[in-house]
Formats: C-alpha cells, structure tokens, sequence
C-alpha cells in the first residue's frame, strides 16, 4: 500500500517527461479529500499550469478508488466561515481545471462520488477502469450541488439524463458512464497501466500550444458559467454552513 503520509502524490511520467500524474492517496478513506487535500491539489494545478515542460496532467487516484469526494467527517468540523472558505476553494480548483492550458484527463480507477463526479465532469478527457463506479449521493443525504460540473454535467450527458442524476440519485457503472458521455473510454485492468503510458505518448509529441487553442474554443460554454458557478457554490455553502451535521450514512 503507498503511505498515506502524502495526500497528493505528484510525478512525472517515467517515459514522457510532458505528463505529470496527480494521485489521490488516502486509501483508508476512498481518497475523501479534505481541505487541506483540496487546497494541495489546487496548488499542484496553479502550479503545473504554467510551467512549460508540462503538456498533459492525469488526475487518479490510489487502491480502489478515484475519490469519494468531500470527506464529510471533516465538513462536520467546520464553522459557517470554514464552510465558505471550503467551497470557495472547490470552485477555485475546479475552475483551474477548465481554464488550464494544459490538457487534463481523470483516470478514473475505481469508485468515485460527490466531488470525484465533478472532477471528471470538468476534465478534459475521461477514462474509466472497467470497475469504476460513480455514485451519485446528495440527493439521498439532502446535500445541495454546488459545483461546476452539476452546471457542465448536461451538456455532457443531456438535461434529461443529468437532472435524473441529480434529483433522483443512485449509481452507474462504467459501461452506462460510456455510453452517456461522461467518459471516453473503458478500460481493463490489464490494460490500465498500458492505456496511461499510451495517453502520456500521445500528447508527449502533440503541439501544446495548438492543444490549448483547441481547449479554449471548445470550452466557450463553460467559461460563460464561471459566474453562475461562484453564485452557486455562495448559496451551497449558505445552505450547508447551517447544517448541524452532514449525514454520513453508508455511501460505498
């Protein structure tokens, strides 16, 4: 098992020097993110956005999981302030993502919830391990969704499709994540690791510069929603910064 003493495991690719792995690793928890875990990924994010050696950035994370999203034990902790302070720093790690030069991909190796869902609904490019599940939890724990991929999630996926999601709930496997959209590809587990080398070649000798341009025009639709998405995780946080707790009943 990889330790747990480093939350955000960061490398470079062993073969192609432009793609830098992000790995999620709290394992104990199915990789549930904290705020200090959001804050350390943001940073990587900010970070590897301007620097130039770097063409592609894969999002994963360790065991079995990709992420369970927010861990919810510690929102329980936090005061209204914290809350606040909390999704701000979401939205803000999230809109990196969209606005980032780089390509970013999420290699969604197991199961994934709550902000996990988000991160691969504002990646670039998705694959998904043919395990992976997504869990679709707030509407049975009455937690609002406040985040930019509820917003970018129907013009991935289709309003019909996005709005059963999210008001009705439940979970999809990989193959039914292909074939609404929300990743581009499954993968087997023995070829996991070979798909990631192959996704680290392929961009290691595409133009940068020509994959950022491409990346801005298409994600038009999503810049127009940066403002809707700070008004809407300013309204979350109200609405959850009242809570006294956050359920925390069985999710995975």
């Amino acid at each position: 098992m990889i330790s747990e003493e480093k939350t955000i495991i960061e490398f470079r690719h062993p073969l192609y020097n432009s793609a830098v792995i992000l790995k999620l690793n709290r394992p104990k928890v199915k990789n549930a993110m904290r705020p200090k875990d959001i804050h350390l990924l943001r940073d990587s994010l900010h970070r590897l956005q301007i620097d130039p050696e770097t063409h592609i950035i894969i999002i994963t994370g360790t065991e079995d999981a990709f992420t369970s999203g927010a861990d919810i034990n510690s929102l329980n902790e936090l005061t209204g302030i914290e809350m606040n302070a909390f999704i701000d720093a979401q939205v803000d790690m999230l809109s990196q993502i969209i606005l980032s030069p780089k390509i970013i991909i999420a290699a969604i190796n197991g199961v994934t919830a709550g902000l996990g869902n988000h991160l691969v609904t504002c990646c670039d490019l998705a694959i998904a391990h043919e395990d992976a599940v997504f869990h679709f939890t707030g509407a049975s724990k009455a937690i609002p969704s406040l985040l930019m991929g509820t917003l970018l999630l129907p013009m991935t996926i289709g309003l019909k499709r996005a709005k059963a999601i999210y008001l009705r709930g439940g979970k999809i496997d990989a193959q039914q994540a292909f074939d609404y959209g929300l990743c581009n590809q499954i993968v087997s587990n023995k070829n996991w690791d070979t798909e990631i080398d192959n996704i680290a070649a392929e961009f290691n000798v595409r133009n940068s510069s020509t994959m950022s341009h491409n990346k801005f025009q298409l994600n038009q639709g999503a810049y127009q929603m940066l403002g809707a998405l700070k008004l809407s995780g300013l309204a979350g946080a109200v609405t959850l910064s009242q809570r006294t707790n956050i359920s925390t009943g069985k999710v995975l």
